[in-house]
């Protein structure tokens, strides 16, 4: 059901077309926070030729957002918290269009880590502030808004890989990678426009003297439920982390692991699949995403199949390699789709905010350790296969953690639902 806020202090109900609207903001929202990132792996050589950077300065420039976004995460979460979902978005995306275009118009090697820093806040302010809005605008279709706002991340990361080279040959010239920067913070302008135009406002959900602030008012009447499970933290980071972990430390080693064993021809067409798997899936789980709402099975089974997939990597011939990269990108995409409606799912109205930036910062911090740890590994074992270690551990991970989430609370059916659960009708009547 979708819930909008007046400023006088009562709630009204969206109507389904009001709700798809809504939906749209988020899913382009999400894609919104990924192009900009995405958009500069395709350029990084020339970036690299024309700053002359060296490969440990290159790569920094890449793992820099993973660092920002990993340790704000918690303190944009706090942000939602006191200033309001809708608020914290439209910052976030102002820092994201600023920082892009910036780091393309001043084109040094300073600014580009400064600049790069501060788009990749953007996205760890309104990323932190968009699982928030779900549970405000979605209280009932928190797997259907979560797993649309995925669909987006995913397909603003296809884009950005797939149409940056050509955008920039095409248009703005074979060597323009600062022209392409300052192009891909265009579409976050819009973004911001449209949210500012068309999405509701909504409040703070801060405690105030031991009371909570959440969306204004409320002519609707409360929805019974069974009593919360206390959720942690630490166990949603590990979790949805243990599949970050899989998914960048399988992105990373393929292509090294390829090549020392001799088969780097069969690298494209692995890591491809790999990422390639992604999109149809996730759009595939948007379609059923509701009803597998916080049950365990599908972590655990996204555990086992990764378990299946690792192992069937380091132990069979290159020919495989194509059918466990499948597994392996499409179970961990699942873990991010149904993951992410997690935290509004399972904390309080006024928790959902502080409870999403802890879970993202323990997430980013695997993914950014699990990559290390494997290349640790395989300088010290001199095995290659050592290097997906951390990928096993991370299936373990989503086994056990998966298996011991806290059950969700179960609201009862609202009669004024209608398909989907949204209302036949808003309570203004129109």
């Amino acid at each position: 059901m979708a819930e909008a806020g007046r400023g006088d202090g009562t709630k009204r109900l969206v109507r389904p077309r009001h709700a798809v609207v809504l939906l749209t903001l988020l899913a382009l929202v999400g894609a919104n926070l990924r192009t900009v990132m995405l958009g500069v792996p395709p350029v990084l050589p020339l970036l690299q030729r024309d700053l002359d950077l060296s490969h440990t300065a290159t790569g920094f420039v890449i793992s820099l957002p993973v660092l920002v976004m990993g340790g704000m995460a918690w303190a944009s979460g706090r942000l939602a918290d006191r200033f309001g979902g809708r608020v914290t978005v439209a910052a976030g995306l102002l820092l994201l269009a600023a920082g892009a275009a910036l780091r393309g118009i001043w084109a040094a090697v300073v600014p580009l880590y400064l600049f790069t820093g501060i788009l990749s806040l953007g996205v760890a302010i309104a990323q932190a502030a968009l699982p928030v809005l779900v549970r405000q605008w979605f209280p009932r279709q928190i797997g259907l808004a979560s797993a649309l706002y995925t669909d987006g991340l995913i397909v603003g990361e296809a884009v950005a890989a797939g149409v940056t080279l050509p955008l920039m040959r095409v248009w703005l010239g074979p060597d323009a990678w600062r022209a392409s920067f300052v192009a891909w913070s265009v579409p976050v302008v819009l973004m911001l426009l449209l949210w500012t135009v068309l999405s509701p406002p909504t409040s703070p959900t801060r405690r105030r003297r031991g009371r909570a602030t959440s969306t204004p008012g409320a002519t609707v009447p409360p929805v019974a439920a069974e009593p919360r499970q206390r959720v942690s933290a630490l166990q949603l980071g590990l979790l949805s982390g243990s599949g970050s972990l899989i998914y960048f430390a399988m992105n990373t080693w393929i292509p090294p692991y390829d090549t020392a064993l001799g088969r780097g021809d069969a690298t494209a067409l692995a890591l491809g699949t790999l990422n390639a798997v992604q999109l149809p899936v996730s759009l595939a789980l948007t379609l059923v995403a509701q009803r597998l709402l916080g049950r365990r099975v599908p972590f655990v089974l996204a555990g086992c199949i990764c378990l299946v997939g690792v192992i069937g990597w380091v132990s069979t011939p290159v020919e495989w390699q194509v059918l466990w990269a499948a597994l392996l990108g499409g179970a961990a995409v699942s873990v991010l789709v149904l993951g992410s409606a997690l935290p509004p799912l399972l904390a309080d109205r006024n928790e959902v905010a502080g409870l999403v930036g802890a879970t993202l910062s323990i997430g980013y911090g695997l993914a950014f350790v699990g990559p290390l740890a494997g290349g640790w590994l395989w300088d010290l074992l001199g095995r290659p296969a050592a290097a997906f270690v951390p990928v096993g551990l991370g299936t373990l991970g989503l086994i056990v953690f998966g298996a011991t989430l806290p059950r969700p609370p179960r609201p009862l059916v609202d009669p004024q639902e209608g398909p989907m659960g949204f209302p036949l009708v808003d309570l203004d009547g129109r």
